[in-house]
């Protein structure tokens, strides 16, 4: 009896979870009709937090339906108080319902709508600053939404006087003080060093958290102007190299009366491998590929200058004199392709933590 009282409790986990695994699955569509259904099915029944969240995140952020999701956030709140993620919904609500509020459900229904339709729409900041202009208590979240936009699409300039448009306008709100940092942090994307520096400087420090974030701008500011040095170093020691290993070919040459067209041992060896190694580093990791096939093709130009005047002129001092551009060369070039390629910051986090498994 105790038996089959235990199995009948298991097949109803089983079967709960398999219902819960689902009703998951189905709010993870993409099609805009299936995923209605699938939040008007947590809506009309019972649901538990995961799917009560999962709802309430699709009606706010891909149905664009705000009040929906905050009925479904305040149904969360309401079932399921000790739910994991209940803090992030109250906050959320609190916007939600901030926004709606006071008859101005029309205005964060757009507002919801442009932040579904951003990737696709071509008029993006025309209605951002119609509804920033509009008197409702969305309006400077809108205004930094479309600040945030601009910097994500690299317009800079525009981003910036977003930025202070929204501490011009609301100097005491929150998003005043996230405009300040954001400002800071789009000097820093569009490498304007000494603005970032003195945006981040007086940045408000109320605690511990903008403590550490001026830190940190300041910190990326720095190291960004210590990068764009090194950068600029590298192509001069790249063009040294080259330089004077085409001038020692060009004097072997014109000693030895004659110009040698086979390759040098050295490519005969090495261009095998480094061909591998481009073959290898698209098939590894698409974003390193362009990197390695810049290194590798530096490197056996920098070796077919080197080997070829060595056959011409052999000597000891020349080989230490070659070998010594060469590797400046390569070590150059390998700067150069990490840092164009935004590579450095991924190589750091590989060397100080280890590859992702």
């Amino acid at each position: 009896m105790r038996e089959g009282l235990r199995r009948g409790v298991v097949l109803l986990v089983l079967i709960a979870r398999a219902v819960h695994a689902d009703a998951l699955h189905d709010l993870a569509t993409d099609d805009p009709k299936a995923l209605d259904a699938a939040v008007h099915a947590v809506e009309a029944g019972p649901a538990t937090g995961d799917e009560l969240y999962a709802a309430a995140l699709a009606a706010d952020d891909r149905l664009a339906q705000p009040a929906r999701a905050l009925a479904l956030y305040e149904r969360l709140l309401r079932e399921q108080p000790t739910y994991f993620r209940a803090m992030t919904a109250e906050k959320r609500a609190l916007i939600l319902r901030a926004e709606t509020g006071g008859g101005h459900s029309a205005q964060a229904d757009a507002f919801a709508k442009l932040v579904a339709e951003a990737d696709r729409a071509s008029d993006v900041v025309p209605r951002a600053e119609a509804l920033a202009k509009a008197a409702w208590p969305g309006a400077p979240a809108t205004l930094l939404w479309l600040a945030e936009w601009l910097r994500r699409h690299q317009r800079f300039d525009e981003a910036q006087a977003r930025y202070a448009e929204v501490v011009a306008r609301w100097p005491e709100s929150r998003e005043a003080h996230a405009a300040q940092r954001g400002a800071a942090g789009a000097a820093v994307d569009a490498r304007d060093w000494d603005r970032a520096e003195q945006l981040a400087a007086v940045l408000p420090v109320a605690d511990e958290t903008d403590r550490l974030t001026r830190d940190e701008l300041l910190h990326a500011a720095a190291i960004g102007r210590l990068r764009e040095r090194i950068y600029v170093g590298a192509w001069v020691a790249l063009g040294l190299a080259l330089a004077g290993l085409a001038g020692a070919l060009g004097l072997a040459a014109w000693r030895a009366k004659r110009l040698p067209l086979k390759p040098p041992i050295e490519i005969v060896y090495g261009a095998p491998i480094a061909a591998v190694l481009m073959i290898a580093s698209f098939t590894a990791h698409r974003a390193i590929g362009p990197a390695v096939t810049r290194i590798a093709l530096v490197g056996l130009a920098l070796a077919w200058l080197s080997g070829t005047a060595l056959e011409l002129r052999p000597g000891r001092a020349r080989a230490i004199l070659n070998v010594v551009a060469c590797v400046v060369g390569t070590l150059a070039i390998a700067y150069i392709a990490v840092t164009r390629d935004g590579l450095i910051d991924m190589l750091i986090e590989t060397v100080r933590f280890g590859p992702d498994v």
